[in-house]
């Protein structure tokens, strides 16, 4: 497959938030001759957004066929309300976003589209619309019937797999187990070839100060963690650790893993964040295609002010079409 021959689909996330905003404001920076763009959501907003931002971009409102010779397609989906309450999460906001996030998985598993960018939902206002509490990982995983589907966090050559993703810190500690964790670990090993990586070394990030210091601090790495290494090794993982958090991060970013596995949400989201906030992409494996997306959320706060940073979702498309070549390879695998 040719860059030219690539088409990416990229959801609206909810209307009230500053999705279609970063979308709308990231087309003029794209070298659109590598790729084609379908936006998937309403064509009203996202008109209206373009003239809010002042930026002058040729939309075009389809309804799902094969996109125009020029321009960018619009795939106005059906049901989603063109007039929402901007800055706060209401039952039509998190419809809107449900509606455009089945859509785009529909181009991706209809081969309209290649792969899926996506922008920020919020998980009140889907809550409020009927669709549960999950993000986007999960959804996307119900829409596609998969088994399984893993959170990786690229920053340049660095990977960092999330083990558990929405969830309290208690229940994150509680989901640590010798026997996921293997599992999880040949998943990785499963998936590296996405990313270019056929062997991949990969570090386990500790859950307790000084990864528990002989159980001082936490038997957690004596009974769980380095048991599900021991076991993932024995079935031909390159599975390190576990190495203390407060170094596991540094040792990634100056290239001596491939991947690291880190237990809870915010243990690495806080550390690639602070060292490139905009450089930071989420790439959902284990789908039926390859799903990227910008890391962070809705940001109620200044929508409709027209200030937000668009470089977050140009990065997310810019690697959305790099990788767009492997979107194929994403698709469902058995549990490893």
């Amino acid at each position: 497959m040719s860059l030219a021959d690539r088409t990416i689909a990229v959801t609206m996330g909810d209307p009230a938030g500053i999705g279609p905003e970063i979308i709308v404001k990231t087309l003029p920076d794209l070298v659109l001759s590598t790729c084609r763009i379908v936006i998937v959501g309403s064509y009203d907003i996202f008109a209206r957004t373009a003239e809010r931002c002042s930026v002058d971009v040729d939309l075009i409102r389809t309804q799902g066929d094969e996109p125009p010779p020029s321009g960018i397609s619009v795939l106005d989906v059906d049901g989603v309300c063109a007039r929402v309450e901007i800055g706060r999460p209401t039952a039509d906001g998190g419809q809107a976003a449900w509606l455009s996030l089945r859509a785009g998985v529909a181009q991706c598993q209809t081969n309209r589209a290649d792969c899926l960018v996506t922008a920020p939902l919020n998980k009140v206002a889907l809550e409020a619309a009927g669709h549960g509490k999950h993000g986007h990982t999960e959804l996307l995983q119900s829409m596609t019937d998969s088994p399984w589907a893993l959170t990786v966090f690229v920053l340049g050559n660095t990977r960092v797999v999330f083990y558990s993703r929405h969830v309290s810190l208690r229940d994150a500690i509680d989901l640590v187990r010798a026997d996921t964790i293997a599992i999880t670990l040949g998943r990785i090993q499963a998936i590296a070839p996405v990313f270019g990586v056929s062997e991949p070394r990969i570090a386990v990030a500790a859950l307790n100060p000084h990864a528990g210091e002989g159980g001082m601090f936490g038997r957690e790495e004596l009974d769980e963690i380095a048991p599900g290494i021991r076991q993932a090794r024995r079935e031909g993982v390159d599975a390190i650790g576990p190495v203390p958090a407060d170094s596991v991060f540094h040792k990634a970013l100056a290239g001596e893993y491939d991947f690291v596995l880190s237990l809870y949400h915010d243990q690495p989201a806080a550390v690639l964040k602070s060292v490139d906030f905009s450089g930071d992409v989420s790439v959902t494996l284990g789908l039926p295609f390859l799903r990227f997306s910008v890391d962070h959320g809705t940001a109620f706060d200044i929508a409709g002010n027209y200030v937000a940073d668009p470089r977050n979702m140009r990065v997310a498309i810019e690697t959305a079409a790099k990788m767009g070549s492997v979107t194929r390879a994403g698709q469902n695998r058995p549990n490893p």
